[in-house]
């Protein structure tokens, strides 16, 4: 005999209201957890201030090329 998977959970409502709930398939969970693991990183938070200082400008025909216009 198969072992049922309840449909159902159960939440205690303190938690509802003092923090909230999320639910989330488990591969979407691991992919906002390895993003935001990344944008905590020292050395990314350095590049990323880095290249927002050294802006460069690109005209739209640059960007497009001469075979585009």
């Amino acid at each position: 005999m198969a072992n049922k998977v309840s449909e159902n959970i159960t939440i205690p409502k303190p938690l509802l209201k003092k923090e909230g709930i999320v639910v989330l398939h488990l591969g979407e969970y691991e992919k906002i957890k390895e993003d935001l693991e990344m944008l905590q990183s020292k050395n990314l938070a350095k590049e990323i201030k880095k290249a927002r200082r050294e802006k460069k400008t690109v005209s739209l025909e640059e960007l497009l090329g001469e075979n585009h216009l």
